[in-house]
């Protein structure tokens, strides 16, 4: 970017980008699990760094970005204090009206695929300061508020996905109503 566009190039740098409707497998894992209360097993260790930058926060940072027609380097990340794994999934239960309970799990016991799990030597890569973006407009969504719109997004994206099957039914002439 910089190489063609020079000092005029603006380049956003988002952390995991979640919201309403995200039915990917990051933290939609997390918040339906702290949900369901209980005991959680939390691979590494509960003082990992998450940074996730609330969908919402992201586009209006991008949008004012471009009103401006601000050039620059800005990394889009969230929530607005610093936050762990093991707070994260703590906050979703309090929102939720759950207790957790955290069981740590050694590491290297662990898949690699377990969704926003790093590897400690990657930490500082979810420990970049929003202070440009956030000094450019982005807002700061509240960590609860995004993870409570996240469960609920997901819901309402799974009943859509329901309710596009009954139109697409419903004009082949079938019902998948509750009643059948």
């Amino acid at each position: 970017m910089s190489a063609r566009y020079g000092s005029r190039a603006t380049i956003v740098r988002p952390g995991k980008v979640v919201g309403p409707c995200d039915v990917r497998a990051g933290l939609t894992y997390w918040v339906r699990r702290a949900a369901r209360g209980g005991r959680v097993a939390l691979p590494g260790r509960p003082e990992q760094p998450v940074e996730v930058i609330d969908s919402r926060d992201l586009a209006r940072l991008v949008v004012q970005l471009l009103v401006d027609d601000r050039p620059g380097a800005f990394h889009a990340v969230g929530p607005a204090e610093p936050t762990t794994i093991a707070d994260l999934i703590h906050t979703r239960a309090r929102a939720a009206g759950s207790k957790v309970d955290l069981v740590p799990v050694p590491g290297e016991r662990v898949p690699r695929s377990l969704p926003l799990i790093r590897p400690e030597s990657t930490w500082s890569t979810q420990r970049r300061s929003p202070a440009r973006a956030r000094a450019a407009g982005m807002p700061a969504t509240p960590l609860a508020v995004t993870v409570t719109d996240v469960l609920t997004g997901t819901a309402l994206a799974a009943s859509h996905r329901w309710g596009m099957a009954c139109l697409q039914k419903r004009r082949q002439g079938c019902s998948l109503g509750p009643d059948r």
